[in-house]
């Protein structure tokens, strides 16, 4: 196994992980938005629903972004490059939530250990997202070669 294959095979586990991250904190905001109804308090509705949507909506597009990259392995840069930006958008959505506010959300004080964890995990993939793309541009690979190939 060459080295871009296995920097692939690692970025494969972290899409997986954050997408899994996303859909644990879908179901968090979602279990809260329950229990706010129980007690009446409806007026954070709205604010829950958009986050449940953004978290659900992320866990999805990493999924589609294993899957589509399992089809190209490296014959295309685009699902790397779409890597990085959502990563990048989330990460930048996630510092404006925390300090300026954002859109219906408003401000949020609270960071979790999830929150580090995620916005690591979003980092280590613009990372190696990145590296891949180094390594495609650096050498192309031939299209009779599989994915396990040795090189």
């Amino acid at each position: 196994m060459n080295v871009t294959n296995l920097i692939i095979f690692v970025l494969f586990g972290l899409l997986g992980l954050i997408s899994i991250l996303y859909f644990v904190v879908a179901y968090g905001e979602y279990t809260d938005w329950m229990e706010l109804l129980e007690f009446g308090i409806t007026s954070e509705t709205t604010e829950k629903i958009v986050e449940i949507m953004l978290f659900l909506i992320s866990g999805i597009i990493y999924i589609g972004l294993i899957i589509w990259i399992l089809k190209v392995r490296t014959s295309q840069k685009i699902p790397y490059v779409i890597c990085i930006s959502i990563s990048a958008v989330l990460i930048f959505i996630y510092i404006a939530s925390r300090t300026v506010g954002v859109p219906i959300v408003g401000t949020e004080f609270y960071i979790g250990r999830l929150d580090w964890i995620s916005k690591i995990v979003q980092v280590l993939i613009i990372g190696l997202s990145g590296l891949v793309l180094y390594k495609i541009s650096k050498h192309v690979p031939t299209q009779n070669k599989t994915f396990l190939s040795k090189s």
